[in-house]
């Protein structure tokens, strides 16, 4: 019986302790330095769509440029224009006049690739940028 107990009792803290534990790898790096410099979008998806590749259509291209003093500037689809930008976590705001403009979920960031979720007011979709 106090074999069991102790088996019992070995299994519940396992079952509180390792929840807790992560792996490095689940995190990445330092957003904010790593974000620093050209992003162009290779392909976007919108809620009811699959992956689109926008190098076929020019109209639908967009790039940012994330500059290390905070500030900003894109190009393309979205408008083009700059502002200033924050960090926090996996979450990238952008501003233009202090006002929030969109706001980026990094879901994966790894060397020059990256896969976010963009919110703009109500809309939202996901992308696919690399880094020149």
């Amino acid at each position: 019986m106090k074999k069991v107990f102790s088996l019992m009792l070995l299994l519940a803290t396992l079952m509180v302790f390792l929840p807790a534990c992560s792996d490095d790898k689940d995190e990445p790096d330092d957003i904010k330095s790593q974000i620093i410099g050209t992003w162009d979008a290779t392909s976007v998806k919108f809620s009811d769509t699959d992956w689109v590749d926008i190098s076929n259509y020019p109209s639908m291209a967009l790039s940012i440029t994330f500059n290390k003093d905070g500030s900003y500037y894109g190009r393309g689809a979205l408008g083009n224009g700059g502002g200033t930008y924050s960090v926090t976590g996996k979450t990238i705001k952008t501003y233009i006049d202090g006002e929030l403009y969109g706001t980026y979920y990094v879901k994966s960031l790894s060397g020059k690739n990256a896969e976010l979720s963009l919110t703009m007011g109500s809309s939202s979709m996901e992308i696919r940028a690399v880094k020149r």
